[in-house]
C-alpha cells in the first residue's frame, strides 16, 4: 500500500535539501558580487534589508524547523496528513520566496534596473521630505554612478547627469534668490563621483569632457554658497591631481560665462525683473558675491601657477567668447589689478590664516608662511605684464590708468604699503621665462614700442613706474586730508569723557576739603592747567596711524602738577618740621599726641595700608581715607620727594579748603571751552588748527612750521585754588623716615607732645 505520509515527507526533506543546499552559497555568492561589483557595502546592506532576502530567510528557518520537529509530532497522531499537508504548503511558500529573491538578483545583476528601483525609492523619499532616507537612497545611488559613469552605454552616463541636474534645478527653485546650499550628502556624492571620474581614463569624445559634475554647481543664475565653493575647490584640486586639465578649462568656460552674463555689476539707475530700482542692499550683496566669485578664480589660477600648470593657465588667460576680446574672470587693467591687489593683501593682514582655510593648495597644509597669498601676489603681478600684450579696446587710459584713491588715511596708508610688495614681485617675476610665456610677454621695450604707435604716446609708463606715481598721489592725498578731514566728534567724546572721568576719581578723596568755609583773600594758586598739540591723526575715523592714551598722559601731567603744588602749599604754609619719626613710630607718636575724632590728620606720599593688620585700630574706609581710632586720615599722593613723607595734624575744623577758578569770558570765547564739570571747574576743548588759527601761538608755529595746520590743540584749564585760614592756629608737622634706606637722624618718640592749643603749642 502506498504510504502517503512517509513518502510526501522524503519528498518535501529533498526539496528542502535542495533549496539549502544550493540557495544559500548562491546569496552569499550574490553579496561578495556585489561588493565586487560595486565596491559598496551599502548596496550589500540594500540586498540584505530586500523583502525578497528576509521573506527567503524567514520560510527557510520555518521550513528547517519543521522538518525538525514534525516527525516526532506525526509519530502515532492522527493528524498526520494535516500535519504533512502543513509542511507541503511551507514547501511551497518556500519555493516561491526562492523564485523572488532569484528575480531580485537578477535585479542587481542589471544595473539598469537596480538605477531605477533606487531612484524610485530616493523620489519617494523627497515626496514624503524624509531626509534620512534621501540621504539614504542617494548614497546607494552615488556608489552605483561609478559602473554607470563607465558604461559603454552612453544612455546610463547620461542618466547620472540627468539625476544630479534635476536635484540641482530643485534646490535651486526652493532657493530662489537665496544662496544655493545643498545637503551635504550631494556634496559628498559629487566629490565621490568626481572622483571616480577624474581617476579613470579620459576618452576623445564623451559626455563626462563637459565637467558637469561641478559646473552644475554653478548654476547660471544661482547664488554660490561658502559651503558651494569649499566643495568646487576640493574637487577641482582632484581634478587637478590627475591631470584633467581639459575639464578645469570647460569648468572656467562655463565660470567665465555666468559672471559675464549673471552677474553683471548693477546700481541704483538700474531696473531689476519687476521695473523696480535696486536697494542699497540688493547692490551691496550684487557687489558681495561678484567679490568672492572673483576672488575664488583667481586663487584657482594662484594654484595653477604653484603647481606650474603653465599651458593651462595660458589657455584660461587667453578664453575670451566675446569681440571685442574681454576676460570677465582676468583683472585686464591696472586699477583692477591693484585693487585686487590689495584687497588679498589688507584681509590676510587683517585674518592670516583668512586664505589657509579657505583655499589650501597642494603639499600646503596648516600655517604656509603666506606662500599661498604669495601665490596670488604672483599672479596678480603676471597679470600687470599682460595688460601690456592684451588688445586695448578703449585707450591706453582705461587700461594704465590706476583708479581712484581712498577717502580716509588707514586705506590710503593700507595701499601704500601693498604697493611697495606689488613692486617687489614685479621686480621678482620680471626675469622669470616660463612665468612670462604664459601671458606671450617678451620685453616693455618692445610691447611699449607696439603700444606708442598704436595710441601716439611715446611716454608710456611701466607697472612699476606707474605704481611709484600712485604711491606719491597717495602721499600728497594723505597730507591733505591730514588738515582737511573733519575730527570725529565721537573720538573727541570719548577723550573728553576719559580725562573728565580721571580728574572725578583723583580728586574724590579731597571731599573733605571742598566748599568755602571761611572768608580768605590770600591762597595757593594749584593751577593745573594744559595745552597739547596732538595730530589730527589722533582723532580722525580710519587714520593711518593709531593712537593710544591721549587723555590719560593730559590727566597725569595735570594730577601730577596739582599733587606737587598742593604738598608744596603745605610745606610753605608751615615750613618748620617739628618732629622726625619712623614709620615704625608713626602710630605710638600719633597716641602720644592724644588726638580724639575733632582732629584731622592729612598724610602726603604715606602708603597707609602696610599699616593695616599690623596696627589694631587703624581701618581703610575707602581709597586714601582711614581712620585711627575715630581720628580720620587723608591719605594723598605725592611724588616730590621734598614734600613727600609728610603728616599734617590739625583741627577738623581748622583743615584748608579747595576751590575752583573758572576762565575768563574772554578765554572761553578764544579757546572754545565747554565747561565739563561743575564741582571740580573742569573745562575742555579740542580744535582743530586750521579751522582757529588764532590758536596757533608761536612756540607751536616754531615747532611745527608748516604743518601747523596737521595738529589740534587740546586744551584742559583746570585752576584749583588752596585756602588756608587768615588767623594763626595749631598744626603740628611730622617728617616720615624709613630706617631701612637710611634717611638719617630721628627723634624719639618719647619727645613727641600732646596735641593741646595753648600759647606753648606750635602755631602756623
Amino acid at each position: 500500500m502506498f504510504d502517503f505520509v512517509n513518502y510526501t515527507y522524503s519528498g518535501i526533506l529533498s526539496i528542502l535539501s535542495t533549496l539549502f543546499g544550493l540557495s544559500y552559497p548562491l546569496v552569499i555568492g550574490c553579496i561578495e558580487k556585489i561588493d565586487d561589483k560595486f565596491g559598496s557595502t551599502k548596496l550589500s546592506e540594500r540586498f540584505m534589508s530586500e523583502i525578497s532576502f528576509k521573506c527567503f530567510k524567514t520560510s527557510l528557518v520555518i521550513n528547517l524547523v519543521m522538518a525538525v520537529l514534525f516527525p516526532f509530532l506525526m509519530d502515532g497522531s492522527g493528524h498526520a496528513r494535516i500535519i504533512i499537508g502543513t509542511q507541503c504548503v511551507g514547501a511551497i511558500i518556500l519555493v516561491s520566496c526562492a523564485l523572488f529573491l532569484f528575480s531580485k538578483i537578477i535585479t542587481y545583476y542589471n544595473i539598469t534596473d537596480l538605477q531605477r528601483e533606487i531612484l524610485d525609492n530616493y523620489n519617494s523619499a523627497v515626496s514624503k521630505k524624509d531626509k534620512e532616507k534621501e540621504e539614504k537612497y542617494f548614497t546607494q545611488w552615488v556608489d552605483l554612478s561609478g559602473k554607470l559613469l563607465k558604461s559603454v552605454d552612453n544612455e546610463l552616463v547620461q542618466s547620472v547627469y540627468r539625476v544630479l541636474s534635476n536635484y540641482v534645478v530643485r534646490k535651486h527653485m526652493e532657493n530662489k534668490g537665496k544662496a544655493l546650499v545643498f545637503d551635504q550628502y550631494y556634496y559628498e556624492g559629487v566629490s565621490r563621483i568626481n572622483e571616480y571620474l577624474s581617476k579613470g581614463k579620459s576618452k576623445p569624445i564623451s559626455v563626462n569632457n563637459g565637467n558637469s559634475i561641478l559646473t552644475s554647481l554653478i548654476l547660471m543664475d544661482s547664488v554660490v554658497s561658502e559651503t558651494t565653493y569649499r566643495y568646487l575647490w576640493r574637487n577641482l584640486r582632484t581634478q587637478m591631481f590627475y591631470n584633467k586639465d581639459e575639464w578645469i578649462m570647460e569648468y572656467w568656460k562655463m565660470a567665465s560665462q555666468k559672471i559675464g552674463l549673471f552677474m553683471k555689476p548693477i546700481h541704483q539707475y538700474i531696473y531689476d525683473e519687476d521695473g523696480k530700482p535696486y536697494t542699497q542692499e540688493q547692490i551691496e550683496d550684487s557687489q558681495k558675491q561678484r567679490e568672492n566669485f572673483m576672488e575664488f578664480h583667481i586663487m584657482l589660477c594662484s594654484m595653477l601657477i604653484q603647481e606650474k600648470k603653465h599651458r593651462l593657465l595660458e589657455l584660461m588667460l587667453s578664453f575670451t567668447q566675446s569681440e571685442p576680446p574681454s576676460y570677465p574672470l582676468v583683472p585686464s587693467n591696472l586699477s583692477d589689478i591693484i585693487d585686487t591687489f590689495n584687497k588679498i593683501n589688507h584681509n590676510s593682514f587683517v585674518d592670516p590664516f583668512y586664505y589657509e582655510s579657505r583655499y589650501q593648495m597642494p603639499n600646503m597644509h596648516g600655517i604656509t608662511e603666506g606662500k599661498i597669498v604669495g601665490a596670488a601676489n604672483c599672479y596678480l603681478a603676471l597679470l600687470a605684464y599682460r595688460i601690456y600684450v592684451i588688445r586695448w579696446n578703449y585707450g591706453y587710459e582705461s587700461v594704465l590708468n590706476t583708479g581712484a584713491l581712498p577717502d580716509n588715511l588707514s586705506e590710503l596708508n593700507t595701499l601704500k604699503e601693498n604697493l611697495d610688495v606689488f613692486k617687489r614681485w614685479l621686480e621678482r617675476i620680471k626675469d622669470n621665462k616660463n612665468l612670462l610665456n604664459v601671458v606671450r610677454f617678451t620685453s616693455f621695450d618692445k610691447e611699449i614700442e607696439e603700444k606708442a604707435l598704436i595710441y601716439d604716446k611715446v611716454n608710456l609708463l611701466r607697472p612699476d613706474q606707474l605704481a611709484s606715481c600712485m604711491q606719491k598721489e597717495i602721499l600728497d592725498k594723505m597730507e591733505l586730508l591730514r588738515t582737511t578731514l573733519p575730527l570725529s566728534e565721537e573720538k573727541i567724546d570719548s577723550e573728553e569723557h576719559e580725562l573728565t572721568g580721571n580728574i572725578i576719581r583723583a580728586m574724590e578723596p579731597y571731599g573733605d576739603l571742598l566748599g568755602r568755609r571761611f572768608s580768605q583773600d590770600k591762597c595757593y594758586n594749584l593751577n593745573s592747567s594744559v595745552t597739547m598739540p596732538f595730530p589730527n591723526t589722533a582723532f580722525l575715523n580710519n587714520p593711518d596711524v593709531g593712537h593710544a592714551g591721549i587723555a590719560g598722559c593730559m590727566s597725569s601731567y595735570m594730577l601730577h602738577n596739582f599733587h606737587h603744588m598742593f604738598a608744596s602749599s603745605f610745606f610753605v604754609e608751615h615750613n618748620i618740621t617739628d618732629y622726625r619719626l619712623s614709620s615704625e613710630d608713626l602710630f605710638q607718636a600719633i597716641d602720644k599726641l592724644n588726638l580724639n575724632e575733632e582732629h584731622y590728620i592729612i598724610a602726603l606720599g604715606l602708603y597707609f595700608d602696610y599699616y593695616i593688620g599690623l596696627i589694631k585700630d587703624i581701618k581703610k574706609e575707602t581709597d586714601h581715607k582711614y581712620s585711627y581710632k575715630g581720628i580720620k586720615i587723608l591719605s594723598l599722593d605725592c611724588n616730590t620727594e621734598v614734600f613727600s613723607q609728610m603728616v599734617y595734624v590739625m583741627r577738623f575744623e581748622d583743615r584748608p579748603f579747595l576751590d575752583f577758578h573758572e576762565p575768563t569770558a574772554e578765554e572761553q570765547k578764544k579757546l572754545c571751552l565747554e565747561k565739563m564739570n561743575d564741582l571740580y571747574g573742569l573745562w575742555l576743548s579740542l580744535e582743530k588748527i586750521s579751522e582757529h588759527p588764532e590758536l596757533l601761538e608761536e612756540p607751536i608755529k616754531t615747532k611745527f612750521g608748516d604743518k601747523a595746520n596737521q595738529y589740534s590743540l587740546f586744551t584742559a584749564i583746570w585752576s584749583p585754588k588752596l585756602f588756608f585760614k587768615p588767623d594763626k592756629y595749631p598744626i603740628i608737622s611730622i617728617k616720615i623716615k624709613y630706617r631701612l634706606t637710611d634717611e638719617g637722624e630721628y627723634d624719639n618718640v618719647d619727645k613727641v607732645n600732646p596735641f593741646i592749643p595753648t600759647k606753648e603749642t606750635p602755631i602756623n
